[in-house]
């Protein structure tokens, strides 16, 4: 049985390729499990591999699930569990690699080698792998960042804190007021004076009304 040799590389992620060898009767859909486990991969998203012309030109895919999109038959995708590694032809075949349609990590595939297989390997079988794809795509926030949003943060909290203040001296005025102690009004003032003004006015009529002393009559 012939074995398949693959160098697969990713155009976002330098000093990363995986070599893995397949047998010629296995299929696209072992290729893709072997793929997404070395690559690192731990969720269920689509994928498609392309067969490439030799400046990378997608010619024919080959999808992980059947869409049913295309009516033509000479345009319909080839489906991973159905379509085995032999279909391949070019001994310098290129293909191409999509994995989640949304995210888009691609990969670039080219046939390397056809050997004789191996019968104490079990394939596929992971040869070589250099570098780590998800880390390295998704590296560390850098610390120069996260000082800077710390001197940030600190900065808006002293900001807070004046306004706070500010608030405080404004407002300090009326809190010294004691809130049992009466203030008097002009209206309580109004009040006493009339109270005396009606009084002496009351003794005046008081006197005016007075019996008239018969001797004093003409």
């Amino acid at each position: 049985m012939k074995t398949f040799v693959f160098s697969v590389k990713s155009p976002k992620v330098e000093d990363f390729e995986i070599i893995i060898e397949i047998l010629a009767n296995q299929t696209f859909e072992e290729f893709f499990n072997a793929l997404k486990q070395a690559i690192g991969f731990n969720d269920n998203e689509l994928a498609s591999f392309y067969l490439c012309n030799s400046v990378w030109k997608p010619i024919k895919e080959i999808v992980l699930i059947d869409m049913g999109q295309e009516d033509n038959e000479e345009d319909k995708a080839l489906i991973m569990a159905k379509t085995k590694i032999n279909i391949i032809e070019d001994p310098h075949q290129k293909l191409l690699f999509v994995y989640d349609y949304i995210k888009n990590h691609e990969f670039n595939i080219e046939l390397i080698k056809i050997k004789d297989s191996d019968p104490n390997t079990k394939y596929p079988h992971i040869v070589k792998k250099i570098g780590k794809y998800m880390e390295t795509l998704t590296p560390p926030i850098p610390s120069s960042i996260l000082i800077n949003e710390q001197i940030a943060d600190d900065t808006s909290d002293e900001d807070e804190d004046e306004n706070e203040e500010m608030i405080e001296v404004i407002d300090e005025p009326t809190n010294q007021i004691n809130d049992d102690e009466d203030i008097p009004s002009k209206e309580d003032e109004t009040d006493e004076h009339f109270y005396e003004d009606l009084a002496d006015m009351d003794y005046d009529e008081n006197e005016d009304e007075r019996p008239i002393d018969d001797d004093l009559l003409i």
